[in-house]
């Protein structure tokens, strides 16, 4: 009889140990599966996050790239005409009009605004450059910008003065890197708007209208 109470004792025994086990897996269980539920609403909350932040600077991006492509039109009638200004220069009209050097202060000031660093220095290292040529202008040497670029970015911006411009010699040479710099504004902004497809070449020829 009292082996028979042992074996019940250790039967009940281990029936309690597989109940205590069966209880402890589900307790395991149960946090697993709460853990991987918290982990996955983590993932899809950052996830979320992630495309709600891409969409928004895509957005930027596009309303910016359409307010570039506007101003950008602008930037490059004004270097056309300032082209035909500066090829128009002679030793006898050493000056550019005003009218040439000026441009629409609505784009003036959506440049400051709206412009990249690369389109916006080029545009005002060459309006200082040619503060000397304007007609009427009282200064006699331009300010003369200097820079380094990487990946489209300006770095070490430097800023000297051109020699007196009282010369003819001194005149055209500004003339001439002028002319190379207002070209190579308009390439700028072509790659800028081109990206990737642009070749990286920029050829050009007009004839006045008149």
């Amino acid at each position: 009889m009292r082996a028979e109470i042992v074996v019940s004792l250790a039967s009940t025994g281990v029936a309690a140990l597989a109940v205590a086990a069966s209880a402890m897996t589900t307790v395991l269980s149960l946090r697993a599966q709460r853990d991987n539920t918290k982990a996955t609403l983590e993932a899809q909350r950052s996830l979320a996050l992630i495309q709600e932040e891409a969409l928004r600077e895509r957005t930027s991006t596009e309303i910016l790239r359409a307010q570039r492509a506007s101003l950008y039109k602008s930037v490059i009638v004004w270097a056309e005409g300032l082209l035909s200004a500066l090829y128009a220069m002679t030793a006898d009209q050493a000056s550019i009009p005003r009218d040439a050097w000026h441009i629409d202060p609505t784009t003036e000031t959506d440049l400051d605004l709206y412009a990249s660093d690369l389109v916006h220095t080029r545009f005002n290292a060459l309006r200082g450059l040619l503060l000397a040529l304007v007609e009427g202008s009282a200064f006699q040497e331009s300010p003369l910008v200097s820079w380094t670029e990487h990946d489209g970015q300006i770095q070490e911006v430097s800023i000297g003065t051109t020699p007196s411009l009282a010369t003819w010699a001194e005149q055209s040479k500004v003339r001439d890197k002028a002319r190379g710099d207002a070209l190579d504004l308009v390439s700028a902004i072509r790659a800028e708007v081109q990206g990737a497809n642009h070749s990286g070449y920029f050829v050009s020829y007009r004839l006045d209208r008149d």
